[in-house]
């Protein structure tokens, strides 16, 4: 080829076989084709490695699952945080849904019954509302439930739960935790200081939350730890709180009398910065319609009362008549007697001609 003068034919040059030496000189159509890149291959289709791997990873998941399972299962561990938020959110809680019947007696509140009503010593108490307690907002730790005395219920169509009267009255109140997450005594006691440190007077808050503390993990009843279904119950009358378990009058309960203890932990539920907002939510609608029905049961007894005053009468309405005849035929004998004495002594003068006789 070197020995050729002047230019290949067009032919030649655009001929497959042909491939241009270093020293020539490379046509616009060469170098264009150089720049392309050459078309990716075929997409092969991953559905079968795809299932393996999806199929591996389910099986390392289960395995790592089980094993924590199995970890926590032991007595060494059951009790550490992280194998009870596992046990939670993986394992049946086995809380029974309630041995309440759901009637009139009671209410349920996020899938809890709840009675309606709950006597304490000589007050009856009434179901107003409340909320669940979430932690990090994840795992539901309890279903709080407020009980209120009759006294707070001025209005039968209330605008709104009066709240700052329920934290700072001294009428009977209780507010009843219902457990969903397995918990030791002592964390539930370390949470609720935690939130009332700050509300406390700061003179006594550091003896009243010791003795709240001492009131708590002293049942003997929470001391096995608290269960899914346990019922803690703290009531409030007259500036002393009550702690019990298991029932509002539980034998156990103890009876603290700290100054602002009562105010301080329904102001953690119902001040105007609440720490949980979902219980004051659920009493904003719970108040008024109980408020309502507390109404509605007083008009119906008084309705009735009326009702049976006026059926005794209605019943002696015709004993009543009896004996007003009876009167009026007494009298009308008497009157005919009267009658007749009076007409014989006058047929006697007129036929004895006496004095009159004429007249």
């Amino acid at each position: 080829l070197a020995s050729l003068q002047g230019p290949l034919p067009l032919e030649v040059m655009s001929s497959p076989a042909a491939t241009p030496s270093k020293d020539w000189p490379a046509s616009e159509v060469d170098l264009e084709a150089a720049a392309t890149p050459p078309p990716p291959p075929p997409r092969r289709r991953c559905w079968g490695r795809c299932c393996l791997a999806a199929f591996c990873l389910a099986a390392v998941l289960a395995l790592a699952i089980g094993g924590s399972l199995a970890l926590c299962s032991t007595s060494s561990l059951a009790e550490c945080k992280l194998c009870r938020g596992l046990n939670y959110l993986l394992l049946p809680s086995g809380e029974p849904a309630s041995n309440l019947p759901h009637d009139a007696s009671t209410r349920i509140l996020n899938g809890v019954a709840f009675p309606s009503a709950l006597a304490v010593g000589d007050e009856e108490l009434w179901f107003s509302g409340g909320g669940d307690r979430y932690e990090y907002g994840l795992v539901k730790v309890y279903t709080a439930a407020s009980y209120l005395s009759r006294d707070y219920f001025h209005e039968c169509d209330p605008a709104e739960a009066p709240f700052s009267e329920i934290v700072a009255s001294g009428d009977a109140k209780m507010m009843v935790l219902h457990m969903h997450y397995p918990a030791s005594i002592d964390e539930v006691a370390e949470s609720i200081n935690k939130h009332l440190a700050p509300r406390l007077p700061q003179a006594t808050a550091a003896t009243t939350l010791r003795h709240l503390s001492g009131a708590l993990t002293s049942n003997k009843i929470a001391q096995g730890g608290l269960h899914p279904g346990d019922e803690i119950f703290l009531s409030c009358e007259a500036g002393t709180m009550s702690v019990a378990f298991g029932a509002a009058d539980d034998a156990s309960k103890k009876a603290l009398s700290e100054p602002g203890l009562c105010k301080a932990f329904w102001g953690i539920y119902l001040s105007k910065s609440p720490v949980f907002d979902a219980v004051k939510e659920g009493m904003a609608r719970g108040f008024p319609e109980r408020a309502a029905a507390l109404c509605g049961v007083e008009a119906e007894a008084l309705s009735g009362g009326w009702a049976q005053d006026l059926a005794a009468s209605a019943a002696a309405l015709p004993q009543s008549a009896a004996w007003s005849a009876a009167a009026l035929e007494h009298e009308a004998e008497v009157l005919e007697h009267t009658v007749e004495e009076d007409l014989s002594s006058l047929a006697a003068k007129l036929r004895g001609g006496g004095p009159g006789g004429e007249a």
